[in-house]
């Protein structure tokens, strides 16, 4: 049986959102990955396994950059380093973002019995058949001159809030951060790297309700109990919606 971990990325956690992580199953093999060095959640108590990184730990070996607009590292950096780091046993890994609403307990869960292998499952997986000046793709062939050659196409993902990876694909992101001591924007890096390695991307129907943003908000007579959800900034509303 595979070994599946889930990795939350935060800020600044509250403690609502911790209690919710508390009931879901698997708790051993979950993590809260805290950007914020300096904060604590509120009445923790240690039933799920907190990292906090030093930026210039991570940065220095080239866990950074990933973000479009913070230079350095964030939470996702920080988790990778620390999968790099620490000898962990595990075959995938979810990194979940705090804004991702997630609808009842079990909704991981049947998303990886839905789909028992995959090196990435992500909202999408869209091939870049030319060179692009549209989006963010100026910026992002700057960040690649002279690092990624391909025999293909590029792809190009959305809604990296949520994304399970392989063992091989989180190898291939330790490779190229350890390699140019940098990484990349994340809404390509996956699937880019992921293309890289021959590694076997799905786009699936359950993460295509992670947008960038929802007008008016996500409403109760949207949400289906298998699907993940993005933006839901409030850990309040996520409880209400749930």
């Amino acid at each position: 049986m595979s070994i599946i971990l889930t990795c939350f990325l935060t800020v600044r956690p509250n403690e609502l959102f911790y209690n919710f992580v508390k009931i879901l199953p698997n708790i051993e093999n979950t993590y809260i990955c805290i950007d914020d060095n300096e904060y604590s959640i509120p009445n923790y108590d240690g039933k799920v396994k907190i990292i906090k990184i030093n930026n210039d730990d991570c940065e220095k070996v080239g866990f950074k950059n990933t973000h479009s607009k913070i230079q350095g590292a964030t939470s996702r950096e920080k988790a990778f380093y620390y999968f790099y780091k620490n000898n962990i046993q595990y075959d995938y890994i979810w990194f979940i973002e705090e804004d991702v609403f997630i609808p009842t307990t079990e909704t991981i869960k049947n998303i990886d019995t839905n789909y028992p292998t995959a090196d990435l499952l992500i909202r999408s997986h869209e091939l870049c058949l030319e060179k692009r000046s549209d989006w963010w793709w100026n910026k992002i062939n700057q960040q690649l001159k002279n690092k990624i050659k391909l025999p293909f196409a590029w792809a190009k993902g959305a809604g990296v809030c949520a994304v399970r990876c392989s063992k091989k694909m989180l190898e291939s992101i330790f490779e190229h951060a350890l390699k140019y001591k940098t990484l990349f924007f994340c809404e390509v890096m996956f699937n880019i790297l992921a293309l890289k390695s021959n590694l076997d991307v799905k786009a699936i129907k359950e993460l295509n309700t992670i947008v960038h943003r929802k007008k008016n908000g996500w409403q109760k007579s949207q949400i289906k109990k298998s699907n993940l959800y993005h933006p839901v900034k409030s850990i309040e509303r996520q409880y209400e919606l749930r």
